[in-house]
């Protein structure tokens, strides 16, 4: 059983970006989106694809053996979360919403795919 994780030293380490800190780049996300966008809705809907995804296979990366990983997949999904981020911020621009919540989650290929992990928890969350 994997019992290494500890939020506090999670915290501590390069790059990390707080649960706190998620919610208020995705609240930032969600006070900005229009209703009955298809544009939107459609970058949305292609962000949640890509971040669930992602954080599927991230959760089973330290249970699949590690002959099983296939981190050229990983890479490819990460890199599609990536894309989709931008895309989003993209869509938003062009529509005269704010997407500054894009340079507030930053490049850093790490933080990304942790807040596509926060992101997927939220969602699992809510279909309760």
């Amino acid at each position: 059983m994997f019992k290494d994780f500890v939020y506090d030293k999670y915290l501590k380490a390069p790059d990390p970006i707080s649960f706190e800190e998620a919610m208020k780049i995705y609240e930032e996300i969600m006070k900005e989106a229009p209703d009955d966008n298809d544009a939107f809705d459609k970058a949305w809907e292609n962000a949640i694809e890509k971040m669930t995804a992602y954080a599927d296979l991230r959760a089973h990366w330290k249970i699949t053996p590690k002959p099983k990983r296939d981190n050229d997949q990983r890479t490819i999904k990460h890199d599609s979360v990536i894309a989709s981020l931008d895309q989003l911020a993209e869509c938003m621009k062009e529509q005269n919403l704010n997407a500054e919540w894009r340079e507030e989650l930053g490049y850093q290929r790490k933080r990304i795919g942790d807040f596509a992990c926060y992101v997927s928890l939220m969602y699992g969350l809510s279909a309760r």
